[in-house]
């Protein structure tokens, strides 16, 4: 697959304005972002007319290896005809074919910082300017979820919808019980600037001893006694992964983009 100079330059020590200019911006598989180069697979429709755009943003990635399957739902999972899909690499992870976003993961630890939340919010605002799209949704897994509930306070109007899966959306409250993390965003400091508009969808399993349901249903309260359309969901006997699949994201997504 694609190998880029820009990667070329990276591992040549070059900085992060080099990187910037150097991006291919194809708009396929890679998209300028405010300083980063963010690599990104896209799933375009086969039908005409105006589009529905969909990103997905994958989980922390703990085990350290490349971001795989995130990559592969967004492929698979179904959704209504002329739906383009998107999966977007956070700042500083890869693929499984070498490919990789520019940026600072801070070893896949605490890295919901400002400036990556910005980075992704770019790379948003430029694919929304390329297809016009009648609706945007943003679907994130655990990190990714966590972004997206950032996202809709930080940058309000970014997106028309997010499903949360196996949100950690208070993160103070997440990390209580280990390491505490001081560089992160969390979605629950943002909801008082979320669009009363947006429509907010969080799904946790039963069995997800990670990021607690609790999270993501005190979340949706907070979001609810706003007036924003908010909905948590308890996904029987799923663990942290299992939110992860077709079968829960699918029909979130036939919901929000009826």
């Amino acid at each position: 697959m694609r190998r880029t100079l820009w990667g070329a330059l990276l591992f040549l020590g070059i900085g992060a304005a080099s990187a910037h200019a150097e991006c291919p911006n194809d708009m396929l598989t890679t998209v300028t972002g405010k300083k980063e180069c963010i690599v990104i697979h896209t799933f375009a429709p086969s039908a005409d007319g105006p589009p529905k755009l969909v990103i997905f943003l994958h989980g922390d990635q703990s085990d350290g290896g490349p971001v795989v399957y995130t990559i592969k739902v967004a492929g698979a999972v179904a959704v209504p005809p002329g739906t383009i899909k998107v999966a977007v690499l956070r700042p500083g992870y890869g693929d499984e074919q070498g490919n990789k976003s520019t940026g600072e993961n801070y070893n896949r630890r605490d890295s919901y910082t400002g400036a990556n939340i910005d980075e992704i919010a770019a790379v948003i605002n430029a694919l929304k300017m390329r297809y016009r799209p009648t609706q945007t949704v943003i679907v994130g897994h655990s990190g990714g979820a966590a972004y997206a509930g950032v996202l809709i306070g930080r940058h309000p109007g970014i997106a028309d919808g997010v499903v949360l899966l196996s949100c950690p959306c208070d993160i103070d409250r997440w990390r209580q019980s280990g390491y505490a993390w001081v560089r992160s965003l969390s979605p629950n400091k943002f909801v008082g600037s979320v669009p009363q508009g947006t429509r907010v969808l969080a799904l946790t399993g039963t069995n997800d001893m990670n990021t607690s349901y609790t999270l993501a249903e005190a979340y949706v309260k907070l979001l609810k006694d706003r007036g924003v359309d908010a909905e948590f969901q308890a996904v029987a006997d799923a663990d942290h992964n299992g939110t992860l699949s077709g079968r829960v994201i699918a029909p979130a997504l036939a919901r929000l983009l009826q």
